[in-house]
């Protein structure tokens, strides 16, 4: 099997209705479909990201064409090593194209890429992850909505501010008792004092772990609070380095946490993984995004002991945009493996011809490459 060409289709931005803490504005999200198409029929490997800027790939569209068109998808560490390693540092292009890549592996061999990973299981706990709400009451609302429909997890994005913050997490512990374990994930917000009080409360409301509490350039501080408080702390996943941040961190966390779709997609992740078990720490990547970067992590997840839960966001279809296939519980709050090659889950292509704004499309490097644009802003 070899790479024939590249295509990638910009969906239509979503409107701005996207907020995590209290101190960002709502967000528009970029969905692009990444698709590497192959010289076998109805075989190319796919990605639905939405942390990649549309720009940043159509300009790198030129140097991923002399890198992979005409390559076995099969050279997946050789082709991935070579977009990230030269760089020094991974990039969100470079993590899609990844995913690809091992999306075209699974299709090949007509397996679920966990399976090719070396599964250790076929299923998984999950955990509800939340926006940005106004109120406390709206975050008890919702915790009970997940409860019903089977999560026994769930994490709270508050607002960032600590004050604020433990009564969010009094109140929802209050709602739901003991029959959800909750997490709490500040996006590293809190200064160190502000940090070590709500870790404080957390241990009295018995919280499963405490989340990118402070930057996570502070390690020292990470370190004191791993010291200072009974649940676990986890961070990192907003290291620009990628895997060679991740041994500093040793001692001064109790988990690693990682964007697969940034550090370099699952190729990355199960070296992160190794990493994590080699020192005897917790993986508990962010798997947060759209069903095939929930599904990229969601693989690397099924082939590690070292994790204990996948994260899913509510409410349900929230990031579910172009799919035929969605990713979600069962009846006891896990998730079981796909069943369906690759990433496992399909995409609507009828759906993605009805967002798509533009087409970028590069074939071999001998016949003439194009930029065909449903729009002209780019072309």
């Amino acid at each position: 099997m070899k790479i024939t060409g590249i295509k990638a289709h910009i969906l239509k931005r979503t409107p701005p209705i996207y907020k995590w803490k209290e101190q960002w504005a709502a967000r528009s999200l970029d969905h692009v479909l990444v698709r590497l198409l192959t010289d076998q029929p109805g075989i190319e490997g796919q990605c639905l990201t939405y942390l990649m800027s549309p720009m940043e790939f159509k300009y790198a569209l030129p140097g991923l064409q002399s890198v992979l068109v005409g390559r076995d998808p099969h050279e997946v560490e050789a082709i991935s090593f070579e977009l990230t390693d030269r760089l020094e540092r991974p990039t969100p292009v470079a993590s899609a194209i990844d995913i690809c890549l091992w999306d075209l592996i699974g299709k090949a061999h007509g397996e679920p890429i966990y399976r090719l990973l070396g599964a250790a299981r076929n299923r998984i706990r999950a955990y509800a992850s939340t926006f940005y709400y106004e109120t406390p009451e709206e975050y008890c609302k919702l915790a009970l909505e997940c409860r019903d429909q089977g999560f026994n997890a769930y994490k709270i994005h508050p607002s960032g501010i600590p004050e604020k913050d433990i009564i969010i997490c009094r109140k929802v512990r209050e709602a739901v008792g003991d029959t959800m374990d909750l997490m709490l994930d500040p996006i590293n917000e809190y200064d160190r004092q502000g940090a070590l009080k709500v870790g404080r409360v957390l241990d009295e409301l018995d919280f499963y772990w405490y989340e990118t509490p402070i930057p996570d350039s502070d390690i020292e501080g990470l370190r004191l609070l791993s010291r200072e408080l009974d649940l676990p702390v986890t961070a990192v996943e907003s290291v620009s380095q990628g895997l060679r941040a991740y041994p500093q961190y040793l001692g001064a966390v109790d988990s690693i946490r990682a964007i697969g779709d940034w550090i370099g997609g699952i190729s990355a992740m199960r070296k992160a993984a190794a990493f994590c078990e080699a020192n005897q720490i917790k993986f508990e990547p962010h798997s947060y995004g759209t069903v095939s970067i929930m599904a990229a992590h969601l693989h690397v997840m099924l082939a590690t002991h070292y994790c204990d839960f996948v994260e899913i966001a509510v409410p349900k279809g929230c990031l579910d945009i172009g799919m035929k296939d969605t990713l979600w519980i069962d009846s006891d709050g896990w998730v079981n493996a796909p069943t369906k090659p690759g990433l496992g889950y399909e995409v609507d292509m009828e759906e993605i011809e009805r967002l798509t704004e533009e087409v970028l499309e590069v074939g071999a490097m001998d016949e003439s490459s194009r930029i065909s644009g449903r729009k002209t802003a780019w072309t």
